[in-house]
């Protein structure tokens, strides 16, 4: 009964490898404090505890950020510095009350679009192997889609229409459907695309463009173009992505 009404649970300083599945019972837990353990992963079981407002996992192995993460709406800090992160996924755009975010000392290499979609006050993000603008040589390549994305793509575009015969007929297939359901616009033509895609980048400077009250510098966010003709187009600030072999 004490762990379901618990609000705060401090287990900082300890040699906890696992956050332990009952803690989903925890429906009143709102802070979390984990630092500086031996934790690797963050379970699903802690997206129960949906009035959580601060999770420190700061000085862990923590390799994996989960997508999950999203869920939890009321999220207002999240510290994981000194852990073993690549990777920050897209749905950390669904916690739009995040104000701090500590992504230091990890392995990041570029933000999501979805950081735009936060409520930011304080990142983070020094001692990572950012991506930097640095000019390469680069090759005219031209598109070759599959003709799964090409349909998908067309069905997609018929969408746009209440007439057409295509739409029509997709709506009657509930696996066509399902399967379009992770579809993505384009930053560029705005089009949308399912599996075909051109990662790039684009730089901001963190303080003015996420109106934050700290200074984090230009930082690299993360952008997918749906062709190599809008990543030859002209007008825009995308850049691809290009790592050291």
């Amino acid at each position: 009964e004490r762990l379901v009404s618990c609000r705060i649970l401090n287990a900082n300083n300890n040699n906890i490898d696992q956050i332990p599945p009952e803690i989903r019972g925890m429906k009143s837990l709102q802070v979390l404090c984990l630092e500086r353990n031996l934790v690797t992963t963050i379970p699903r079981d802690i997206l129960s505890c949906l009035e959580i407002t601060e999770l420190h996992l700061g000085n862990n192995r923590i390799k994996e950020l989960p997508r999950e993460l999203g869920y939890l709406r009321n999220l207002k800090k999240l510290y994981v510095y000194k852990n073993e992160i690549s990777e920050i996924p897209d749905e950390i755009g669904h916690c739009q009350s995040l104000q701090v975010l500590d992504v230091s000392c990890n392995l990041i290499t570029m933000f999501p679009e979805g950081i735009y979609h936060c409520a930011l006050k304080e990142l983070h993000c020094d001692e990572n192997p950012l991506l930097e603008h640095l000019p390469v040589l680069s090759q005219n390549v031209n598109d070759v889609l599959y003709l799964k994305e090409l349909c998908a793509r067309m069905i997609l575009v018929s969408f746009k229409d209440r007439n057409s015969s295509l739409r029509k007929s997709a709506t009657l297939r509930p696996d066509i459907l399902n399967a379009l359901k992770d579809a993505k616009k384009c930053v560029v033509c705005e089009q949308s695309y399912l599996y075909s895609w051109l990662e790039c980048v684009h730089f901001v400077n963190a303080k003015s463009e996420l109106k934050l009250s700290n200074k984090a510098g230009n930082i690299p966010i993360r952008a997918c173009l749906c062709s190599y003709d809008c990543f030859y187009s002209e007008g825009h600030n995308y850049f691809a992505v290009s790592y050291p072999s």
